[in-house]
């Protein structure tokens, strides 16, 4: 690979060995654009391989550069792009599919088989992420934006766009009553993209009690309840999900059967918990990413018709996205807890790891 000089990126050597260096900046391809990320929200996948130098089955054997969730400006575009233009604001669409297998063809490319990522360690050599000064993106995944859209709200776009899909698959709509499990920024968002989509009612649960009175403050849920995090002696996982949901309706009457669940944790108690929240002919939505292999209480949706629904990232989003914040209809804004410039990504990371309180987003700017 031909190269173009040299730029600064925080690069992932192993578990918690973050480094900022120098970098070689590739030499630009026809199709793609050279853009210098403004702002970049830090998630759990981006977590998970800063502590553990892995993210699930996907293990960093190569320096990586983390960061996709990214908006910025065009610096240079390369000789076939006529989309965007140098100076432009844009947001960059982090997936790489192959366009051409039948996945791609039917509009599913989250779904391709060939599928890049950008800043994952899921293909060899991977895809380095947009944690650096520029950044190479084929310009087919690249979308302006409006100047009413600061940077750091075009930075949520990507999770915002998880949440679109995961409403879109869950096929909310008007009057419907809603579940979110996980008061974290994709439950919020998830609960943001519900509410402009019909939901009568909005009800959060989570752990964290300064997560549910975040979401309460800013109008993101109609009632909320904690989860208690210890269960009763002798109790399996099945059995505490079954008694948390009874308890949390008995001694919150807001809390009805819920048409629509969206699971936004990953973990396998808070799946079992939207199953016994979720009304008959419901659906629960299984947003959150967490072990491959869980235990749910399939025969316990059997019994009330309840349509168990997954989601994999996203597909034609960005978009809608981007227009639903230009229309003002969503407020991102309050979810930005923390900003850090990139020579200091690494003392942010690890303000993700003391996960304090008012910890909501983080985002990296440069």
């Amino acid at each position: 690979m031909s190269t173009a000089g040299t730029h600064q990126a925080a690069v992932l050597h192993g578990s918690q060995d973050l480094r900022i260096e120098s970098v070689e900046t590739p030499t630009l391809g026809p199709d793609d654009v050279a853009i210098a990320p403004r702002a970049t929200g830090l998630c759990g996948t981006d977590l998970h391989y800063y502590e553990n130098g892995r993210n699930g089955m996907f293990v960093i054997d190569q320096p990586l550069i983390l960061g996709h969730e990214a908006a910025g400006e065009v610096l240079e575009v390369g000789s076939s792009v006529t989309s965007v233009k140098v100076g432009d604001r844009v947001v960059f669409e982090p997936q790489r599919p192959c366009s051409s297998c039948q996945q791609c063809r039917r509009g599913t490319y989250n779904l391709c088989p060939k599928l890049k990522f950008t800043g994952s360690a899921s293909a060899k050599p991977p895809v380095q992420g947009s944690l650096q000064s520029k950044y190479h993106h084929p310009a087919s995944f690249v979308f302006p934006i409006p100047d009413s859209v600061s940077y750091q709200q075009a930075a949520l776009i990507e999770p915002l766009s998880v949440a679109l899909h995961a409403v879109r698959r869950s096929g909310i709509h008007t009057g419907q009553s809603v579940l979110v499990v996980g008061a974290g920024p994709i439950g919020l968002l998830c609960a943001i993209v519900a509410r402009v989509s019909g939901a009568s009612t909005i009800g959060i649960v989570d752990v964290q009690q300064s997560r549910l009175d975040f979401a309460m403050t800013h109008g993101y849920a109609d009632y909320v309840a904690q989860v208690p995090m210890i269960s009763h002696e002798g109790e399996n996982n099945a059995d505490f999900a079954a008694r948390v949901a009874k308890d949390i309706v008995s001694a919150h009457p807001s809390f009805t059967p819920a048409d629509v669940a969206l699971e936004c944790t990953g973990v396998e108690v808070c799946a079992n918990l939207g199953i016994h929240f979720t009304a008959p002919r419901g659906k629960v939505v299984i947003v959150g990413m967490g072990r491959p292999y869980q235990a749910l209480n399939v025969g316990a949706a059997a019994v009330r018709e309840v349509d168990i629904i997954s989601v994999w990232r996203y597909a034609n989003t960005f978009e809608t996205a981007i227009d639903l914040l230009a229309s003002g209809k969503l407020d991102l804004r309050p979810l930005v807890t923390h900003v850090y410039p990139l020579a200091e990504t690494r003392a942010a990371f690890e303000l993700l790891r003391s996960r304090p309180a008012d910890l909501m987003k983080c985002i990296i700017v440069s």
